[in-house]
């Protein structure tokens, strides 16, 4: 009948509409980037880590270094050892600080004095924007549903103190190692016993990442724990070991993660060009001019043509295209859409 076609149309556009409230709730959720590290030059020494101020003074510019450079390697303190740099004439203030209980030597550095000198010795430099590290870290006791670390308040005593650890790496390496915000229906998810569905593939979709890592902490028998996933253990831990683990495998994944290869001893950096699209105003052209002035990776630049939503630039390199690609990686404001090597050539998205 007709009102039986006419209720089948009505169930049709209802379905439609739910799907499409469904897709803009999913697009608002990941509408989210990368981040800018505001306080680069600034390093904060625990009391409890340095004898005397000078000795703060002075490890407080080897983890500077580690987090400009995104390595540990002490080759880079070795050759700034070599060019007999004064670390505490590139510090500009420094003060203490209670955070907590906890008392720190606050350090300032001088970046317009600091970066010209790390160049000369052929420093790999990562600059302001930082990447995203997106952690869905599960653990299983055993005697309970399993519970994943999320972003707010963790009951459980192991839980908090790993993601202290977590939170103690990412301040140290300047990166932002963050775990999901779950809401009702994530916590709805994760709990459901669906062999059909990923846990992993569904929270790095859904949340921002540059990298994603799936770890799972589960209990294997009275005070031994194995770890799965992203990050393994070859043999079994007691729980004292659990924390100095993941120290140790974190750290492990960010200096690959994070390392700019410096060039051979007289090699020059590359040059590429880089095209970046989606400029609507002379607003955007500038702030895309003050983006790249942030840029470590790039030594100078210089137009090569102007079209009115897209600018195409000829740049020098410090590095390589892989050192630039992965500050761009981190970028707020830069998308990459691909790269071109017959050409050469970069291509960008402007995010305004």
């Amino acid at each position: 009948s007709v009102g039986f076609v006419l209720l089948v149309i009505y169930n049709k556009n209802m379905i439609q509409k739910i799907k499409i409230l469904i897709l803009l709730n999913f697009l608002l959720v990941n509408i989210a980037f990368s981040k800018e590290l505001p306080a680069l030059f600034e390093v904060k020494i625990p009391d409890d880590q340095y004898t005397n101020t000078n000795d703060g003074l002075n490890k407080a510019f080897n983890q500077l270094i580690q987090k400009l450079s995104g390595s540990r390697s002490k080759k880079i303190l070795w050759r700034i050892g070599d060019a007999k740099l004064n670390k505490i004439e590139f510090v500009s203030s420094y003060s203490t600080e209670f955070i907590g209980e906890q008392e720190f030597l606050s350090v300032k550095f001088n970046e317009e004095a600091l970066i010209p000198e790390l160049r000369k010795i052929g420093t790999p430099l990562i600059g302001f924007n930082r990447p995203v590290i997106l952690i869905l870290f599960k653990i299983d006791t055993g005697e309970s549903v399993p519970m994943y670390l999320s972003s707010g308040i963790q009951s459980n005593k192991l839980a908090a103190e790993i993601k202290q650890t977590f939170k103690n790496i990412a301040i140290e390496r300047g990166v932002y190692l963050e775990l999901p915000e779950f809401d009702l229906e994530d916590q709805n998810l994760l709990n459901q016993a669906n062999v059909l569905f990923s846990p992993s593939i569904y929270i790095e979709e859904k949340f921002y990442n540059d990298a994603f890592l799936a770890i799972e902490l589960v209990r294997i028998g009275i005070n031994q724990w194995s770890v799965n996933g992203d990050l393994k253990t070859t043999s079994p831990l007691q729980e004292k070991q659990v924390i100095r683990f993941f120290q140790n495998a974190v750290h492990a994944f960010l200096d690959d993660f994070l390392e700019v290869k410096p060039l051979e001893p007289g090699a020059s950096g590359e040059r590429l060009m880089v095209s970046i699209q989606g400029l609507k105003n002379f607003q955007d052209f500038q702030s895309v001019e003050s983006e790249l002035n942030k840029i470590f990776a790039i030594k100078s630049r210089s137009f090569y043509a102007f079209e009115r939503t897209k600018i195409d630039y000829i740049t020098q390199l410090f590095q390589t295209k892989d050192s630039l690609m992965k500050e761009l990686r981190g970028s707020t404001k830069f998308l990459i859409k691909e790269y071109n090597a017959d050409t050469n050539q970069l291509k960008l998205e402007y995010l305004n």
